[in-house]
């Protein structure tokens, strides 16, 4: 059974649970905190994206991020960009 059936399951469950009444109230209590529990469980969990080379991924993230914030890029050049003229003509 996947999540989602079974996040549809309960759902059922407790749409049944309220339409029908079954069990004393402190039964039913108990049952609908259970199934709103598993409900919000599985829904994380079916949010949740597997990775398996995650601690890679951010280590490479910290690299390229630590050689971008101290501007000792490997691949790039080390040149300076040309400076900019930030006067505009008169306007007409």
């Amino acid at each position: 059974m996947t999540k989602y059936t079974a996040i549809i399951l309960l759902g059922v469950f407790v749409a049944a649970l309220a339409f029908f009444g079954g069990p004393p109230s402190a039964v039913r209590t108990v049952l609908y905190v259970a199934s709103g529990l598993g409900i919000a469980v599985l829904s994380y969990l079916s949010s949740v994206v597997y990775c398996s080379n995650c601690k890679k991924l951010i280590e490479d993230a910290e690299q390229a991020f630590d050689t971008k914030a101290s501007g000792l890029s490997e691949n790039a050049p080390q040149t300076k960009a040309p400076p900019q003229d930030i006067t505009s003509p008169p306007m007409k």
